[in-house]
């Protein structure tokens, strides 16, 4: 077929005289590098008719695999980074394992309230047999106590009882009844002065123990860490008598038997203890 009758128009001629075959729009096999467009120095075809991209330009072919490339691993952060592995706040840094507040922090196992603070344990009277030094279950000796203390304070008492009501006995009028009147007044406030001297003065000036006490072997203490109250706390302790003392005592040995570490009211206003000395 002659270039003028071809079907895509004249085609070129090859120098001698014969045109080359014609192809479609779609074959591009055959291309020289000058149709396909490759950069100097590459191969002039490729397969399928493509050459390869200008030098420089980016490989096209797999893509990276997952978990070897940039974001992928041990990004900045993870395994050594702050709060992550070994930074803080995680296995040995401050807050867990060994910070403040966590194992052997403070306020767990060896911080104030917990395990060895105070009233948790090991405070005064925890742990302790009964029978033995430092025990609080002494409920049946302090009955004993209470017995002996309120004879002792009651003594001044009872001997100006005595006294002012013979003088008015034997006198209905006259000086020796006004005598003995003043008297028997008397007798109220030396119980007032009596009792505070046995419950509030006398331990606070030896060693927490009141007559009774140290007679059976009883001594008063600071509830928070043993050691010895003060005058305040001893006269709370004799005040409040006058709830524990109600019903001939019963009062205070119903709450001395049923609280925790047998105290009394007083005991518990004043926050103070009774232990076996």
């Amino acid at each position: 077929m002659s270039g003028q009758n071809a079907p895509y128009g004249p085609g070129p001629t090859d120098g001698q005289g014969a045109s080359p075959p014609l192809r479609g729009p779609g074959d591009y096999s055959a291309q020289s590098s000058t149709t396909a467009g490759p950069v100097s120095g590459g191969p002039s075809t490729a397969p399928g008719g493509y050459g390869p991209p200008p030098t420089g330009a980016p490989a096209y072919g797999p893509p990276p695999a997952y978990g070897s490339g940039p974001s992928y691993g041990p990004p900045p952060g993870y395994t050594g980074a702050p709060g992550y592995g070994g930074g803080p706040g995680y296995g040995g840094a401050p807050g867990y394992g060994a910070g403040p507040g966590y194992g052997g922090g403070p306020g767990y196992g060896a911080g104030p309230g917990y395990g060895g603070g105070p009233n948790y344990g090991t405070g005064p009277g925890y742990g302790v047999a009964p029978g033995q030094q430092g025990s609080v279950d002494v409920v049946g000796t302090r009955v004993g106590q209470y017995i002996v203390d309120a004879l002792v304070a009651a003594v001044p008492m009872i001997v100006l009882f005595v006294l002012g009501g013979i003088l008015m006995g034997v006198s209905n009028s006259g000086g020796l009844a006004v005598i003995g009147g003043i008297i028997y007044f008397f007798g109220y406030i030396a119980a007032l002065v009596s009792g505070f001297a046995v419950y509030a003065w006398w331990p606070s000036t030896h060693g927490g123990q009141t007559p009774g006490m140290g007679w059976l072997g009883l001594r008063i203490v600071r509830e928070e860490d043993g050691g010895e109250p003060t005058l305040g706390q001893h006269a709370l302790r004799w005040v409040l008598l006058i709830v524990d003392g109600a019903f001939a005592g019963i009062v205070g040995l119903i709450i001395m038997s049923t609280s925790e570490r047998k105290q009394r009211l007083g005991d518990m206003a004043a926050h103070t203890l009774v232990l076996r000395a």
